[in-house]
Parts: C-alpha cells; sequence; structure tokens
C-alpha cells in the first residue's frame, strides 16, 4: 500500500518535471526564433550588398580600369595593321585630325609670342622611296607604330622646339607601356634636330644621351618632347629635354652633347636638311602630304671615299 502510493507520487513529480522541461524549453525557442531568424535575414542582406558591390565593381573596373590594374593586367592590343588598308588610311586621317584641334596645339598657336615661332613637319619633304632606309620614318611609321610625322613648333633662332608625336601600342615594351628603347631612340632624334640646326654645318651625330625615367609612358598617346638649347661652342652642342604626356607629367628627361663630324662636308647636308624640317616659306602651318617632295641628289662615290 506504502509502496503504490510512493510510485504513484514519483510518477506525479517526475510528469510535473518534465511539464515545466518543456513549456521552458518552449519558451525559449518562442523567444529565441524571431531573434535567429533576424541574424539569418542580416547575414543574406549583408552578403546580398557585398555581391552587389563587388560586381559593380568589376564591372565599372573592366570599362575604367585604374591606372596600376593597367600597368598588372593590361589589355591585349591587336597587332599593327597594314598602312595601305582602307581602315588604316581612315584611321590615320582622323588621327592626323585629331593632332590639328588638339587644346595644346591650340594654345600653342595662340601664343602672344606665337610670331617667334614656326612650325614644320619633319619627313614630308622626302620622297617615300628615300626613307626606307630610315627607323622612325621608315620601318615604324604606320597605324599603331609611329602613324605620324611629328608635329614640330619650333622658336626661329633655334633655341628651343616643342615636338608633338602620337606613339601607337605596337611601339610597347610591356604590354600598354612604351619601350624605353623607343623613347630613347625619339629623344636622340628630338634633341639631335635641334642641335644639328645649331651646328656650323648643321650635321652631327650623337656623343653621348643620358636618361632618366620618370614615370612609365603609356601606349596610344600623343606625348610632347620639349628641347632646350643648353650650350654651342664650335662644333660641340649641349641640349636637353623632356618627354610629357599633354597634361604636362614629365616621363622622361635627357640631356645630350652632339658633335659635328670632321669629315661633314663630304655628306648631302640638303638631304639632311629636309628631314629634320624646314621653315615654311608661308605662314600656313604645313601638314603631311602639303609640301611637294623634291628630288635630292645622293651624295656621289668619289666624294665619299676621300
Amino acid at each position: 500500500m506504502f509502496a503504490n502510493s510512493a510510485r504513484r507520487q514519483a510518477v506525479a513529480t517526475h510528469r510535473s518535471l518534465y511539464k515545466h522541461s518543456f513549456r521552458r524549453l518552449a519558451s525559449t525557442s518562442s523567444s529565441s526564433s524571431p531573434s535567429s531568424t533576424s541574424s539569418v535575414f542580416k547575414y543574406l542582406q549583408y552578403l546580398s550588398i557585398g555581391s552587389s558591390i563587388a560586381c559593380s565593381a568589376y564591372f565599372f573596373g573592366s570599362l575604367y580600369p585604374p591606372t596600376f590594374a593597367t600597368y598588372l593586367t593590361p589589355r591585349i592590343a591587336p597587332p599593327p595593321p597594314d598602312p595601305d588598308h582602307p581602315q588604316s588610311i581612315a584611321y590615320t586621317e582622323a588621327l592626323e585630325d585629331k593632332l590639328q584641334n588638339l587644346p595644346y596645339l591650340r594654345e600653342h598657336r595662340n601664343r602672344p609670342d606665337a610670331h617667334e615661332w614656326y612650325e614644320t613637319r619633319p619627313f614630308v619633304e622626302v620622297p617615300k622611296e628615300m626613307l626606307a632606309n630610315s627607323l622612325t620614318a621608315g620601318a615604324l611609321r604606320g597605324p599603331g607604330k609611329l602613324a605620324l610625322p611629328p608635329l614640330v613648333r619650333a622658336r626661329r633662332d633655334e633655341s628651343e622646339a616643342h615636338i608633338i608625336i602620337h606613339v601607337g601600342s605596337g611601339l610597347c615594351g610591356h604590354e600598354g607601356i612604351v619601350h624605353g628603347g623607343m623613347l630613347a631612340t625619339l629623344l636622340d632624334e628630338s634633341l639631335g634636330r635641334l642641335a644639328l640646326l645649331n651646328l656650323p654645318d648643321k650635321v652631327g651625330v650623337t656623343a653621348y644621351l643620358n636618361m632618366n625615367y620618370r614615370a612609365p609612358t603609356r601606349a596610344d598617346q600623343f606625348v610632347v618632347i620639349k628641347t632646350r638649347l643648353l650650350e654651342q661652342n664650335g662644333r660641340k652642342v649641349k641640349v636637353a629635354g623632356t618627354v610629357e604626356d599633354l597634361q604636362g607629367n614629365v616621363l622622361v628627361e635627357a640631356n645630350a652633347l652632339f658633335v659635328q663630324p670632321r669629315y661633314s662636308k663630304l655628306l648631302n647636308t640638303e638631304r639632311m636638311h629636309a628631314v629634320l624640317g624646314r621653315p615654311p616659306a608661308d605662314a600656313m602651318p604645313p601638314v603631311e602630304g602639303s609640301l611637294a617632295p623634291s628630288p635630292i641628289e645622293p651624295p656621289r662615290s668619289e666624294e665619299i671615299t676621300i
């Protein structure tokens, strides 16, 4: 009798504890469920926002990549096209039109001292067949490389010059960046032009060329090579210059010494002057094809062997 009563009391106590635990568990679950749902929703919301930002950054970064990104992962450009293809001819004509309408060039043409400067285009007076052995006017001439002959704005006293050149994507060392050797070549010719015009016989050779690369030069843009006379002493001329973008950022600095060789009298100086570009007879700025090629006699063999 006593044992049955104790058993019933124990069962009642167990049921009471079970009901109390169940109610507590139910109360805890019902109170924590909205909080857990809210945390999951916030996580999904943050994930969605982060994904949207990442996708947008990737999309706009692909369209307008930052400069540093283009150095690390440059876009591969197509090879230079055939210069005689109609599309290449149209491209060159459009590039010439862009050159003539550059704000930098317009501003320079309208300077208060514009009358102290003249404008010329090297190589345009020389027949194409005579440029076959020229590096910049022959082998490297064409769309994607040096599409246009340089446009020179020079002081009439030959103390200073600004040369505008378009460098194409086919002149790269690192993809998208113009080869340093190409810039050295352009500086050598630009500094040489100013130096030669200050030598007695207007003929000279490079004695030394010192360069300091300040920043990468991006391909497929117009650059300005600014040259200035430092010293002229008999058969020696010292010059200095910079390569700059159209915003005035200095990309390369250089200085050089040019010397007139003792055999300068034997060289065809007339042809050299045509290559350098001379002041035009009229006031109209010349463009490619506007100057009729003039036949130039090559040096005679007996003159060379002397």
